[in-house]
Formats: C-alpha cells, sequence, structure tokens
C-alpha cells in the first residue's frame, strides 16, 4: 500500500499469484536471479478471497474511490489449462501439447488470430 502525493488517498496495488507462490519452502534460491521476497503473513488476519474494499472497510476505512476495477476480469482459469502464455497480456499463448498457438480475447474466448499479432 503506497499513500498519494497529497497523502489523502491509500493506493493499493493489484497483487496476483506468481510462481513464487507455487515453490517449495525454503525456496530453491538457485532457482533466481535475485533473491525471491519472501514476507511472512501467518501472524496477520488475512481473509483469503476478500476483496481490498471489504477488508479496509472492516478497518473502518473509508473507500471513495476505485480506480481500474471496471478493467478487471475475473476468468475461469479451466480455459487457460494446457496453455504457455506468451505475452504479458494473456492473449497469445502456445498449447503444450501440440506445439500450436493459441489467441484469445481479455475475455478467455478462442479467436483468430488478430492481424497485429
Amino acid at each position: 500500500m503506497a499513500i498519494d502525493a497529497q497523502g489523502e488517498n491509500v493506493i493499493v496495488p493489484l497483487v496476483t499469484d506468481s510462481l513464487e507462490w507455487t515453490l517449495s519452502s525454503p525456496p530453491p534460491l538457485h532457482q533466481f536471479e535475485e533473491p525471491p521476497l519472501i514476507v511472512e503473513v501467518e501472524h496477520l488476519n488475512c481473509k483469503p478471497g476478500a476483496e481490498v474494499e471489504e477488508v479496509l472497510e472492516a478497518q473502518g476505512e473509508k473507500i471513495t474511490d476505485i480506480v481500474g476495477k471496471e478493467a478487471w476480469v475475473d476468468n475461469d482459469p479451466a480455459l487457460y489449462e494446457g496453455l504457455i502464455p506468451q505475452n504479458p497480456e494473456w492473449t497469445e499463448f502456445v498449447d503444450e501439447k501440440t506445439g500450436e498457438w493459441v489467441y484469445m480475447d481479455e475475455y478467455g474466448q478462442r479467436i483468430e488470430k488478430p492481424s497485429s499479432a
């Protein structure tokens, strides 16, 4: 979390699962160019699956605006089963079984190869 320059708004970055969450503990540090950042959270009163605004409101914070939430799409992970992402937007993939390129829109629906790809 961060407070903006005027000191009025709390900015909560969007956090997603990454490879580090799937590694054994302790992680095999030889697999990283730099050691991964590890934060112990067992002592915190976490609410897995809760929306950030719910957690902040439960702490007595007033939520006035959520920027960018309307653009977030929570797609079914099964749509991506067996696909290896090839770009940061998660729209281009390689099928791990066939080796063929697969293209998807932002909602996880398969589409024909875009003209820009």
